[in-house]
């Protein structure tokens, strides 16, 4: 059975003080730019959060889209150049015209804050609307993460954990659905040294998936 969960709330009071978007990127963001997967390419991220990856990519990139249930910081990034925002949640948005498909769908620690059928309905919207050839790149807490066992279990490796919800995915499960849903693994790697941040050093799924073509 799938809980469902929504912590919009928690979220909007958590990006609700920012008053900048910050300049240093993720480390995954810093990986996907030196490796040339942005460069000149049109990319949406899905739950941009506080906006500094979007921020990033938009310095390379041929374009950027930045979608997020927050619009703190969405209103933020639509007035910098290259950058597209707008709030919305990920898991339910339109479709794109066929002209405007996109070459990157990136997703950093947001697959894990939605319960299974927002994880489905995002993977498929990826799959339609990306260009064939077009990859998804995602990283996502596992339940091999310190975090899993914290808190509230509310099952389906579910943990309500400092008043939010965090789905753990079982690695090679999400690898293999992805899979299903007719992606070509191009990498995936869990481990730590992907997402440090002051003390913590989580272990992750790094998973770059690609939509074949045509």
């Amino acid at each position: 059975m799938n809980l469902s969960f929504q912590d919009k709330t928690y979220w909007e009071e958590y990006y609700s003080h920012a008053d900048r978007i910050p300049e240093t990127p993720s480390p995954f963001a810093m990986f996907l730019v030196d490796d040339g997967i942005i460069a000149n390419r049109s990319i949406i991220e899905l739950g941009c959060g506080n906006g500094r990856d979007a921020k990033f990519f938009a310095k390379t990139a041929k374009s950027v889209i930045a979608v997020d249930q927050c619009m703190n910081t969405t209103s933020m990034l639509d007035k910098l150049d290259g950058i597209s925002s707008y709030p919305a949640d990920f898991t339910n948005l339109n479709p794109v015209d066929d002209a405007d498909k996109l070459d990157v769908v990136y997703s950093r620690f947001t697959m894990h804050a939605v319960d299974v059928d927002g994880e489905n309905r995002t993977l498929n919207w990826i799959l339609k609307n990306l260009k064939s050839g077009g990859l998804f790149c995602c990283e996502v807490r596992t339940t091999k993460d310190d975090l899993w066992g914290k808190g509230v279990d509310k099952g389906g490796n579910v943990w309500y954990y400092n008043s939010h919800h965090r789905r753990f995915v079982v690695s090679d499960e999400f690898v293999s659905k992805v899979k299903e849903y007719g992606f070509e693994i191009k990498s995936a790697k869990e481990d730590k040294g992907f997402a440090p941040y002051k003390t913590e050093d989580p272990i992750v799924l790094r998973i770059i998936a690609r939509k074949p073509s045509a």
